[in-house]
C-alpha cells in the first residue's frame, strides 16, 4: 500500500518542480526584470533654419477708393462685388449725352474762333504793308497786328476747350486704375454722382502684398545680422490651415524701437501667387534669421526634464537604456537641436521614458502611432530614473 502511495506523490512533485522552474524564466528580461516597451527614435543630422515667430498683418500697397471725375448719371455698374480686374477694365458708365453735346459746342467755338483769327491775320499783314508806304498810319497798322494777336490767342483758349470736352467725355467711362480685386459697388444704376466727391467703389491691390509685423527690440539684432547677407526670407502662414503658407522677403526695418512696447517695426513683401493672402487678415510670420548646418536634431518629445539638466534614454546596442544629458540649443516645430551629449546615429526613447530606469532591458514598439502595452508588475519597485 506504502508503494503505491509513492508511485503516485513523486510524479506529482516532479510535475510541479518542472513547471516553477519554468515559470521563474517567463519574465523575459534579466534576473526576472520584465521588458519594458519604448518607442524609439534615430537622432539625425540636417540644416535647421532660425525663424523669428510674430504675428502680422496683410496690407495692401495700393488701395484706391474710386471717384467720378465728371458729375453724371450711372448708367451701367461693369463689375460684379468681389470680382478680380485688370488695369484699365471698365467699372462704371456715366450718361455720356450731355458731354457729347458739350464737345459739339466747343469744337464750333473753336472753328468760329479759327475763322476769325485768320482773317485778323490777313488784314494786320495787308495794314502792315499799306504802313511801310504810308497809306495807313503806324498806329492803325499797330492795332490790326494786336487784333491778330488777340486772335490767335482766342483760338488757343477754343482748342483747349475742346480738350476739356473731349477728355470729360471720356470720363464717363471709369476704368480700374490699378489691378485687384473690386469690393461691394457704392452705388447703383440710375443715381447722379458728382465729381470727385461720390464714392463708387474700393479696389485693393492683391498681388503683390505686404505683410506688417513687429517684434522685440532683442531680436534686432539676429535680423539685421541676416540682413547683411541680403533680404531675409519671411513665410506667412494663414491661421486654421498651416497648408497654406507663403514665402516672401524682408523688405523694410523701421528706424526706431517704439518705447511703450519695446518693439519694433517690419514689413515684409508677398507675391500672393496664387491669392492666399488677403488685406486685414492677420498671419502667422516666421522671419528666417540664420540656419545651422549638419545639427543634431532630434524629436522633442525624446528630450525629458532632469533636476540639474535635460537628459534623453539612449537604446544600446544590446537593448538596454542609457541616461544621457544633453544640452538642447532651441526647439523647433517638435524637433530639438542638440549641441552636446549626441553624435547623431543612436536611437532615443520619444515615449515610454515613465517606465524606465538606468539599464533597464526595453522592446521596441515599431511604430510610434501604437498604444505601448502594459508593463508587467515588478516585485520591486522602479526608481524615478531622473538624473
Amino acid at each position: 500500500m506504502i508503494e503505491y502511495i509513492s508511485r503516485l506523490i513523486v510524479p506529482a512533485f516532479l510535475s510541479l518542480a518542472i513547471t516553477g522552474c519554468s515559470s521563474d524564466r517567463s519574465g523575459g528580461g534579466t534576473g526576472n526584470k520584465p521588458l519594458v516597451p519604448v518607442v524609439v527614435a534615430e537622432v539625425g543630422r540636417k540644416d535647421m533654419p532660425e525663424f523669428v515667430h510674430a504675428i502680422g498683418r496683410v496690407t495692401s500697397p495700393r488701395t484706391v477708393t474710386v471717384k467720378p471725375q465728371v458729375t453724371g448719371t450711372i448708367l451701367e455698374v461693369s463689375f460684379t462685388d468681389g470680382q478680380a480686374v485688370m488695369k484699365g477694365d471698365p467699372l462704371f458708365i456715366i450718361d455720356k449725352r450731355p458731354f457729347e453735346v458739350a464737345l459739339e459746342q466747343a469744337r464750333a467755338t473753336y472753328n468760329d474762333s479759327k475763322t476769325k483769327a485768320d482773317y485778323a491775320r490777313e488784314q494786320a499783314t495787308r495794314y502792315a504793308a499799306l504802313g511801310k508806304t504810308g497809306a495807313v498810319s503806324k498806329t492803325e497798322a499797330s492795332d490790326f497786328d494786336i487784333a491778330a494777336k488777340a486772335a490767335a490767342s482766342a483760338v488757343e483758349v477754343a482748342a483747349a476747350d475742346v480738350k476739356s470736352a473731349e477728355l470729360k467725355l471720356e470720363y464717363c467711362l471709369i476704368r480700374a486704375p490699378i489691378g485687384g480685386r473690386v469690393g461691394k459697388a457704392l452705388i447703383t444704376e440710375g443715381n447722379v454722382v458728382t465729381s470727385d466727391t461720390s464714392e463708387l467703389v474700393v479696389l485693393n491691390q492683391l498681388a503683390p502684398v505686404e505683410v506688417t509685423f513687429a517684434i522685440a527690440e532683442q531680436k534686432l539684432d539676429a535680423v539685421q545680422r541676416a540682413m547683411a547677407d541680403g533680404k531675409p526670407i519671411v513665410t506667412a502662414r494663414v491661421p486654421g490651415n498651416a497648408d497654406q503658407t507663403a514665402t516672401g522677403e524682408l523688405v523694410f526695418v523701421d528706424n526706431a524701437v517704439k518705447p511703450a512696447t519695446g518693439t519694433i517695426e517690419l514689413k515684409a513683401a508677398f507675391q500672393n501667387e496664387p491669392q492666399l493672402l488677403w488685406p486685414g487678415q492677420f498671419v502667422r510670420i516666421l522671419l528666417e534669421v540664420g540656419i545651422d548646418r549638419g545639427a543634431v536634431v532630434v524629436p522633442a518629445a525624446a528630450v525629458q526634464d532632469g533636476q540639474d539638466s535635460k537628459f534623453v534614454f539612449v537604446i544600446k546596442p544590446d537593448n538596454t537604456a542609457e541616461l544621457r544629458k544633453v544640452n538642447v540649443a532651441r526647439t523647433q516645430n517638435d524637433e530639438a537641436i542638440v549641441i552636446d551629449g549626441l553624435a547623431g546615429g543612436e536611437n532615443v526613447v520619444i515615449d515610454g521614458q515613465s517606465r524606465l530606469t538606468i539599464g533597464s532591458t526595453v522592446d521596441i514598439v515599431p511604430h510610434a502611432s501604437a498604444p505601448l502595452p502594459p508593463t508587467p508588475v515588478s516585485s520591486t519597485p522602479a526608481p524615478t530614473g531622473q538624473p
